[in-house]
Order: structure tokens, then sequence, then C-alpha cells
């Protein structure tokens, strides 16, 4: 078979096979036919121009893919570098204000009063009751008492006078003691070992804050509870019994001396000056000693009377001479 012969242009595949062999040549085509050597170098080299041509565009192919994944995998890089600050400046700003508005809200809400010298201050409450503060001590309460609430944190010590409120109780913690009260007066102490609380007017309620336990109940003005946070123990002082001082009298009706209540160091003072005599004592044996009665100097001898008196308390009479005595007390 013999290629046709044309003017010779630039090797194309489709257009080099149709231009030089037509269809009846491939169908009549033999084998057997040789060649020429001028077509057959000319084919050899436009197969291999082809092959390397396709090479050459698959290589360039492979760069680019390889280039576009590379800039690819930059510029994901990059975006995530760009984005990454943002995000995170756009998260913690508003975190960082709302920590700062939180902290100026408490700050705010909450006033501390100090007592850092050495006399006692008096401060009043935003619910008009007072409180005197003890030195180095501190006191916390909200600006505004809360509508169902009106509560103070004490360090150290302090008098309150709370203003009556039935429908908002009154509340000082004091280390884990809780004192409520509606509308009296107390004093609180939480230096030292125990913790006391006194009562001074009013009713009062004590509770442990740990065991949400009640401690005491008291109503009994002067009565203190001691709490001692170590050993979670609690007693109550009842206040000592004052006995008031007798009235005492002394009234004279002649020779009669009438006498109620009378220091007994008095009643021999005046049994000297009626009687003219001296009468010696030890003043620690007679000095807590009173005398009730009545002395007729114009009836009844001076050493009847002393005898009678030391016969009453205890004591023994020695007469020293004519006019002088020594009462003591009998060991």
């Amino acid at each position: 078979m013999k290629p046709n012969k044309g003017q010779k242009r630039k090797p194309n595949h489709k257009a080099f096979i149709q231009e030089n062999f037509s269809d009846q040549q491939w169908e009549s085509f033999d084998s057997d036919e040789p060649m020429p050597q001028g077509k057959s170098d000319e084919m050899h080299r436009f197969i291999l121009g082809h092959i390397s041509s396709k090479q050459q565009r698959r290589l360039k192919l492979i760069r680019v893919t390889k280039y576009l994944s590379a800039a690819s995998i930059i510029l994901i890089i990059g975006f995530a570098l760009y984005i990454r600050p943002k995000n995170t400046k756009h998260q913690e700003l508003p975190v960082t204000a709302k920590n700062e508005l939180q902290a100026k809200v408490t700050t705010s809400s909450w006033k501390e009063v100090a007592n850092p010298g050495t006399d006692i201050i008096k401060y009043r409450l935003p619910d008009s009751s007072f409180v005197t503060i003890y030195p180095a001590s501190t006191i916390r309460f909200k600006r505004e008492f809360d509508q169902k609430l009106r509560n103070v944190y004490l360090l150290g010590k302090a008098r309150f006078k709370v203003k009556r409120d039935p429908m908002r109780p009154f509340s000082v913690f004091s280390g884990t003691l809780k004192t409520t009260a509606l509308g009296t007066s107390f004093t609180i102490n939480t230096r030292g070992k125990h913790i006391s609380v006194k009562l001074h007017t009013g009713k009062i309620v004590v509770a442990d804050t740990l065991t949400q336990q009640t401690l005491a109940y008291i109503s009994s003005i002067g009565t203190t509870l001691l709490y001692d946070p170590s050993l979670r123990f609690s007693r109550i002082v009842k206040p000592a019994t004052v006995i008031p001082p007798a009235t005492a009298l002394l009234k004279r009706e002649g020779s009669l001396i009438i006498m109620k209540n009378i220091p007994l160091t008095k009643v021999l003072q005046l049994l000297n000056e009626a009687y003219g005599i001296k009468v010696n004592s030890n003043l620690t044996d007679v000095n807590k000693i009173t005398f009730t009665g009545s002395v007729d100097t114009g009836k009844e001898q001076p050493e009847d009377v002393l005898k009678l008196i030391c016969l009453i308390n205890d004591m023994t009479l020695t007469r020293t001479s004519e006019q002088e005595f020594l009462i003591q007390k009998n060991r």
C-alpha cells in the first residue's frame, strides 16, 4: 500500500492517517507489500513524537496538580492562621468584659466597715439598725438588704441593736454560727477560742451553719452562749443572780438604838460611843458582817450586848481590861 502524496504539514495523527491512508487502501493493504523507507521513518518519528508529547503533557499536568495542591495547603494554613486570632479575640474579650462587669457589680453591691483603731465606732446599717464595732473588727453586708433577708457577716466583736421588722429576719454570721433576731440587741465576739453570743434585750436563735441545727433559743436577758468551733460544742451560761443590797436602817429613840442591816464595824463604833468602851477586832473577821436588832444602852450592860453579837456570828468575846474588849472569829 502506497500512501497518498501531498503537501507536507505539521504531523497530526488523525490528519496524517486520513491523508496518507484512505479506507480503500487499508482494506486492500497487503502486509507483504514493503513500505517505502521514507514513510516508515516518518511514521516512526511521528509515533515517538506523539508519545513524547503525551508524556510531557502528563508531566505538566502532574506538576500543575502538585502546585495546586501545595497552593491549596498554603492557602488553608494561611486562612486558619488569619482566622484563629480573630476568633480567639472574639471569644476572650466578651468573657473578660463580663468578668470585669461582675467584679464591679460584686464590689459595688457589698459594703465593708472595718475598725482598725483602738476606740469603738458606731455605724448605721441600711435598715436603720445600729452596730457598735469594737477595735480590730470588721462587718460586711449588702449596701441594700434583700427584701426577705438582712444578713451581716462579722469578724471580731460587735454589738447589734436591731430595728424590728417581722417580715425580714436579721442574721449575723460569725464563723460557723448564725444568730437570728427580729428586733433585739445582742453582742457577738469571735475572738479567742470560743465564739460568744450574749443577749441584752428581746430574743435570739443561734444555729450551726454546718449542721443546720439550732443550738439555742435565748430569751433570758444576760444569757450567753459559748461555742467551741474545734469541738463543735456549745453551752449556755446564765447570768449570775444578783441579790440587791438590804435596806439599812439606823434609828435612835432615847437610849434605844434600832439597827437593821448595819455593818458590824458601825455597830461596834456606836457601842463604843454609847458606853465609853473600846472594842477591838480584826477587820477581816467583821468586815462582811451586818447586825439587825436593838440595844437599850440605859438598861443593858455592854458585855451582855457583845456576848449576844458574838453568839449570833460564831465569834468569841475576850475582856482585856475594865473598859476594853476583844472579839475574834472562831477558827
